[in-house]
């Protein structure tokens, strides 16, 4: 196997978990205000995710990663347990979330009609723990409307039940 001398430090520059500066996102709530929903960029195209701590894989549409959607059955959706059952191919995106940015990141593209008419708004895909796990902390403020992606532990505060 060969070596490339200084691909890790590439790979980091370019937006990986190894800043040390929280990323900080804006979100919306989706009608009835029971989903979070991100904005980002797949391959410089804007989106908007559903942020998804159940999830344990980011997910897409087809299309966004360059695949038909007819080549996926469809995903089915339902409001009561268990959700999502969805018919999944592992694919690769440049995923851009505020300024930082993962490229050629490893997804499942997935097609997402029933969730988007279930939830009452267009969804491009779900932003799952495999991203989330990156990071050291994902801190929901509802009341600012921000996920805050951080490095840094949970405050004390924040982890004392009084």
């Amino acid at each position: 196997m060969r070596r490339i001398p200084g691909l890790f430090v590439l790979v980091a520059a370019l937006g990986g978990p190894a800043s040390a500066e929280p990323l900080v996102l804006p979100f919306e709530t989706g009608p009835g205000g029971s989903r979070i929903l991100v904005k980002a960029e797949v391959f410089g195209r804007p989106v908007v995710l559903v942020l998804d701590t159940g999830s344990p894989q980011t997910m897409l549409r087809p299309e966004l990663v360059r695949l038909p959607a007819d080549s996926l059955p469809a995903t089915r959706f339902s409001t009561e347990a268990p959700g999502l059952l969805a018919h999944g191919r592992w694919s690769v995106a440049t995923l851009r979330l505020g300024p930082k940015t993962w490229p050629l990141r490893t997804v499942v593209a997935a097609r997402f009609d029933a969730i988007s008419e279930a939830l009452g708004t267009p969804i491009d895909g779900i932003l799952g723990q495999d991203l989330l796990r990156e990071f050291h902390t994902v801190l929901i403020d509802f009341k600012a409307r921000i996920v805050r992606l951080g490095p840094e532990d949970v405050p004390a505060k924040m982890t004392a039940r009084e």
